[in-house]
């Protein structure tokens, strides 16, 4: 007779064998008791890493129980919400819970164990250079761990509620330790912490207002905020590079958080019924500003970034190979120095003719980064390498609108939808 021993199921059986019988027990675990005893494997095997990081750090960095005691409470926040929320690992439309983590959970967790560690530098002074190295090398792995856990989980069939709650928890909370670190190494402004605490302020109004008794409405899909936030994820993998000049870090952190704190403005309206998406005045003006912002000053950008990226390698001397520039990857002890220089200029041309006829213009935008990023770390912030950023921004953030000639780009951040959503009030509210 089965007997139910924490939720697990031992069946006795009877066999023959030799002409004597001899009892079989089988013991049958439930997804629940599987989902935790896979908790427990992890959190050890995180004890592990935390104990072995800190015996690292322990002879090179003066901090080391600073960050023993803030990279714990952190990785037992990241812990605490894998198990509270194990009851969601089920896939959507479906009731029964799924025994396994699955591999994109499995990411999403390496996620909070790299985010973990590294809030143990908080409010520390910036690490010398091969530390430094280290700590953006590792949000890096995790942003490339962001990028890949959906699509792990929908190759593997394994796209779960778990999966979209521990993704919403560790970009909130990498985001709020980034920023945090940006800013206690110099390379953002103090009140870029405000991005990282808009999320959290979101969802605690929504809290409030379901407690309160009042009605939350639902929050209508946004192509741009899907833009914004993977521009936030790409903004953050980079700020902690020793590499990126600080005034650089200061332009897209404004450009870039700007729209955040609209957009999440904007979704309060729609959540607290302010503001309502089927609205004919509200559709008619979203209608009127996409075609501006998204249309029509796109082109603008792209004529201004190539006039600001022009004057800028007229400045530098050669053209081809700017000493400046290859004089800043000597000092760097880079293998290979003058190739990378001559690379950058090579980066430069192909970026601007890819904005300038919208041939994959956000890519060539992006492209841009690099060799404005050297300009601005040798001569300095000026008028048309600052032009040039800030155009470059918008258009990797906007595309290249009107009179392009190929943007495959949109259709793909179109499809990543569901991946970076930061505000569906159907997972939040939970």
């Amino acid at each position: 007779m089965p007997i139910n021993n924490d939720r697990s199921i031992i069946k006795t059986n009877l066999a023959i064998k030799d002409g004597t019988k001899i009892s079989q027990t089988t013991v049958y675990q439930s997804p629940e008791s599987k989902l935790r005893r896979s908790w427990l494997l992890l959190a050890l095997a995180w004890l592990f890493i935390w104990l072995v990081s800190y015996r690292f750090l322990l002879p090179i960095w003066p901090d080391a129980s600073h960050w023993l005691t803030l990279s714990g409470l952190a990785l037992g926040y990241a812990l605490w919400t894998l198990w509270r929320a194990l009851p969601l690992n089920v896939r959507p439309g479906e009731s029964s819970i799924l025994p396994t983590l699955g591999w994109g959970n499995q990411l999403s967790m390496l996620r909070g164990l790299i985010i973990g560690l590294l809030a143990g530098f908080l409010f520390s002074p910036i690490p010398a250079m091969p530390l430094a190295w280290l700590i953006a090398l590792l949000y890096t792995v995790a942003s490339v761990a962001d990028w890949l856990d959906g699509y792990v989980a929908r190759k593997t069939d394994h796209v779960t509620e778990l999966g979209q709650r521990l993704d919403m928890e560790f970009d909130a909370m990498g985001i709020a330790v980034v920023s945090l670190l940006a800013i206690g190494f110099g390379k953002l402004p103090f009140w870029f912490f405000t991005v990282a605490l808009a999320r959290y302020l979101f969802v605690f109004g929504l809290w409030w207002r379901e407690r309160a008794g009042r009605p939350v409405y639902e929050i209508p899909p946004s192509v741009h905020r899907r833009i914004m936030a993977g521009m936030m994820m790409g903004m953050m993998t980079v700020v902690l590079w020793p590499i990126l000049p600080a005034a650089m870090a200061t332009i897209a952190g404004f450009i870039i958080a700007v729209p955040v704190l609209l957009g999440f403005s904007r979704d309060w309206l729609f959540a607290s019924g302010r503001l309502n998406s089927e609205n004919k005045r509200y559709r008619h003006l979203q209608r009127r500003l996409y075609v501006l912002t998204a249309l029509w000053l796109p082109l603008v950008w792209r004529i201004m970034l190539t006039f600001a990226l022009f004057h800028m390698m007229r400045q530098v001397a050669p053209w081809y190979q700017p000493q400046a520039w290859l004089d800043l990857l000597l000092s760097w002890h880079v293998p290979l120095a003058s190739v990378l220089a001559t690379a950058l200029t090579v980066l430069a041309a192909v970026g601007t003719l890819f904005a300038l006829l919208g041939f994959m213009g956000r890519l060539g935008a992006i492209l841009l980064f690099f060799p404005i990023g050297f300009d601005i770390a040798t001569r300095g912030l000026l008028w048309d390498n600052g032009l040039a950023l800030v155009c470059a921004l918008f258009v990797a953030l906007l595309g290249s609108g009107y009179f392009s000639l190929w943007q495959p780009e949109d259709a793909f951040i179109s499809r990543r939808g569901a991946k970076v959503e930061t505000a569906d009030v159907n997972t939040v509210v939970q």
